[in-house]
């Protein structure tokens, strides 16, 4: 489950598996874009501890000229995300807006499936 991926990717860089409540794996779509092909987000989700984030990676894939991935975010900064945006659309789906160097716009995107 994803609190095990956390766990392990802890472990994996020297951090203290204590402070795995502190950290949140997130299901990320994006594209890379511009001559240097650096990442932008364009959308994320936290997964919750019991996901299966392998599985759900299998399950549907994004649509062409974007990818998916997994990213292990602090979870005080996607709470953060969380409550800037106001939700006018997709009535508290999951699914957070942003370019990786702009939160501040984000808004929340409908869940695709």
């Amino acid at each position: 489950g994803a609190r095990e991926l956390v766990k392990e990717a802890l472990e994996r860089y020297g951090l203290s598996q204590l402070s795995a409540g502190q950290y949140a794996l997130c299901d990320v779509i994006g594209r890379f874009e511009g001559p240097e092909k650096q990442w932008q987000t364009e959308g994320l989700r936290v997964l919750g501890d019991h996901e299966k984030p392998l599985l759900i990676q299998d399950l549907w894939k994004p649509r062409d000229g974007f990818s998916r991935r997994l990213e292990l975010r602090k979870r005080a900064e996607v709470e953060e995300l969380a409550a800037k945006d106001v939700d006018t659309t997709t009535a508290g789906q999951s699914w957070a807006r942003g370019k990786e160097r702009g939160w501040g716009a984000a808004k929340l995107l409908p869940r695709v499936g």
